[in-house]
């Protein structure tokens, strides 16, 4: 007997894949405070437009941070602000670490790498920080979008940022 998918998909559905770069990224702050501005400007405007498009109605978000605390809380203050508390919770849109969404899944998420190269990139190589990546890049049920301000011949390669950013090089690129 044939295998037949859970989901069946239609001509209209959303590229599962997309990546952002984002061109004149800079990270500020260290540790649980790093920031990368620029990312989490594009972010919330992504998110405004995509809440404004009917091909994502009723679909809930969240946003994954993969470098500290701090960009976490930048998004969501600013989609707070610009977007409001009621849409976000009929979104079920959080922004948080991949933590944050253990055992959750959400129809789109969207990754901030927040690594810039205006500071020393360090290598995130560790069993930890490979648990953390696969958690983040397994939350999402339609569409994954990743927002970076690197390349991958920036980082490592042994870094799991490498390997993600890798992982979506097989699509076409928008720049900002």
């Amino acid at each position: 007997t044939p295998l037949i998918p859970l989901r069946q998909y239609g001509p209209n559905r959303l590229p599962p894949l997309e990546h952002v770069y984002i061109n004149g990224g800079y990270r500020k702050g260290s540790n649980s405070k790093t920031t990368n501005p620029p990312e989490a400007e594009a972010i919330v405007k992504r998110i405004i437009q995509m809440c404004d498009d009917s091909r994502y109605k009723d679909k809930t978000m969240g946003v994954v941070v993969l470098q500290g605390e701090a960009q976490a809380s930048l998004i969501e203050n600013q989609l707070l602000e610009r977007l409001g508390a009621k849409e976000m919770e009929h979104r079920r849109l959080i922004c948080g670490n991949p933590y944050s969404f253990q055992g959750d899944e959400r129809d789109i998420i969207i990754l901030s790498l927040v690594a810039a190269n205006n500071e020393r990139i360090g290598s995130f190589t560790k069993a930890a920080d490979e648990r953390r990546f696969n958690v983040a890049a397994s939350r999402a049920k339609d569409q994954m979008i990743l927002f970076h301000s690197v390349k991958s011949n920036d980082l490592s390669d042994s870094d799991f940022r490498r390997k993600l950013l890798e992982f979506f090089e097989n699509k076409q690129t928008q720049q900002i």
